[in-house]
């Protein structure tokens, strides 16, 4: 299939066809390309010192932001796992998260949506406040999520 070329004189660009589409989506790159340029055009879109320095800030500011970011999910993962390992209860009888009795006699109980697991109001997240029945998260399962 042709390419089709758009535009004209210093302007010119080609649409590409969707092999090249698909090959761009590969490499997570743009669709829009910029070709048959001469030499001479070429040269004029280099960069001033300023802009390369602009746009080397801005990288390195992204890098920084990317290593908090997966310092944050790193800690949000170690404690999710240590909620795990102190788990005290059965998630029946009693509240998965604190052990407390439920029932007739114990603590009143809301079912978790995520892990149908039984658990005291104080373990358990109201999800969706507000609506006619609401929707409740135990804390593991709400930390999951998040």
């Amino acid at each position: 299939m042709a390419d089709t070329i758009f535009g004209s004189g210093n302007d010119q660009w080609v649409c590409p066809n969707d092999r090249q589409l698909a090959l761009r989506a590969k490499l997570q790159t743009g669709w829009s390309v910029h070709t048959y340029q001469t030499e001479k055009q070429r040269r004029k879109q280099h960069l001033s010192p300023a802009e390369v320095e602009a746009i080397l800030q801005v990288i390195q500011r992204a890098e920084r932001l990317d290593v908090l970011e997966q310092q944050r999910i790193g800690r949000l993962v170690e404690r999710l796992e240590t909620m795990r390992r102190n788990v005290m209860g059965n998630g029946l009888s009693q509240c998965l998260l604190c052990g407390e009795v439920l029932g007739f006699l114990g603590s009143s109980s809301v079912f978790c949506k995520d892990c149908r697991k039984k658990v005291c109001t104080k373990c358990g997240i109201e999800a969706s406040p507000g609506q006619k029945r609401p929707l409740w998260l135990c804390k593991i399962c709400s930390e999951q999520r998040e």
